[in-house]
């Protein structure tokens, strides 16, 4: 309280001055006091730390339209609510507040990014930022999909114990809805853990290769790996990874990204045969495509030497029906 009244004390006429225009009908509200607005107005009291902010709020204070409760803690007033609807309304400013209660709808702790990009079609300008001041979680609802050879469980957090052996056998993969990958704590095998896990960048790969014996295998898409990287970290690290996907300078660097993010040496997972694919259905690099050689391991410059000498590169799919693969390339 003390630091907040040393603050306003501290502010000049021409700033007091200042705040009156803008919630003046003429004078146009910026962002961050509409922001400030919107956060209020959802939560009802809120706790701050930035200078402007206290500075705004101890402005705000003297119109009756917030009171102080100490320690940066400030309580939206009922005369407060109509006044900030009526500045946001009358200026036209987004908020994700007024929308909602135009609509008469309460949005989930869980939100589809799709199904709030059309609610909020009308204005742009409502961000993910708002999203998370709102505490609202933004899913895009995509699914993680696995094939394993192996009978096994899921230990969820909240105890439960899912056993997917019979998916697995019958359906031969398994798909987790991207909501539930958080709440999964690890993963039980029944008799022997795999020897391998092996990601898959394409879908169609994914799908139409070999599942190679005492294997888990993992779509993992490598321009989002975030499914994948919080299953992995649910294994042992004892557990081989290798990665399969493009042959290409764009892929092994977000290959080596992933593995990075993993904390693991990248292995990739290729036909023992990789350079007749090469010679066969290689495609030239394009102008601007170059190798990231330094983010490959001295071993894997000297396998792919032929592959980077030639400036081809090849894509995952046409690998899919090799009959020999290796795993430590």
């Amino acid at each position: 309280m003390e630091v907040c009244h040393k603050l306003c004390n501290t502010l000049n006429n021409r700033q007091k001055a200042r705040c009156r225009q803008m919630m003046s009908k003429t004078e146009p509200l910026n962002t961050a006091s509409a922001t400030l607005m919107e956060r209020l107005l959802s939560k009802r009291r809120i706790r701050v730390h930035k200078r402007w902010v206290i500075i705004q709020l101890n402005l705000w204070l003297q119109h009756g339209w917030v009171t102080a409760q100490g320690e940066g803690v400030y309580q939206l007033t009922a005369e407060g609510e109509q006044s900030f609807r009526q500045h946001l309304v009358a200026h036209g400013d987004s908020s994700l507040e007024l929308l909602l209660h135009q609509l008469d709808i309460q949005l989930p702790e869980k939100c589809n990014s799709r199904i709030l990009s059309f609610l909020l079609n009308q204005d742009r300008r409502i961000s993910e930022e708002q999203m998370r001041e709102h505490e609202i979680t933004l899913h895009r609802d995509s699914y993680l999909l696995l094939r394993c050879n192996l009978p096994c469980s899921i230990f969820m957090q909240s105890g439960e114990l899912i056993d997917v052996s019979t998916l697995f056998s019958v359906w031969g993969e398994v798909v987790i809805p991207e909501r539930v990958i958080p709440d999964i704590k690890k993963i039980l095998w029944k008799n022997t853990p795999p020897r391998h896990v092996i990601t898959v960048d394409n879908r169609d790969a994914f799908v139409s290769m070999m599942l190679p014996p005492d294997t888990l295998l993992l779509h993992a898409p490598l321009k989002d790996t975030m499914m994948a990287e919080h299953l992995l970290r649910a294994l042992t690290d004892d557990i081989h990874w290798s990665q399969f996907a493009d042959l290409s300078p764009d892929s092994l660097r977000k290959s080596a990204e992933f593995a990075e993010r993993l904390q693991r040496p990248l292995s990739l997972y290729l036909p023992e045969n990789w350079p007749d694919y090469l010679r066969l259905l290689g495609r030239a690099l394009e102008p601007d495509e170059k190798w990231p050689v330094s983010a490959l391991s001295r071993k894997q410059q000297i396998n792919l030497q032929f592959l980077i000498e030639n400036q081809r590169k090849i894509p995952q799919q046409v690998m899919v029906y090799a009959k020999k693969w290796v795993h430590e390339l």
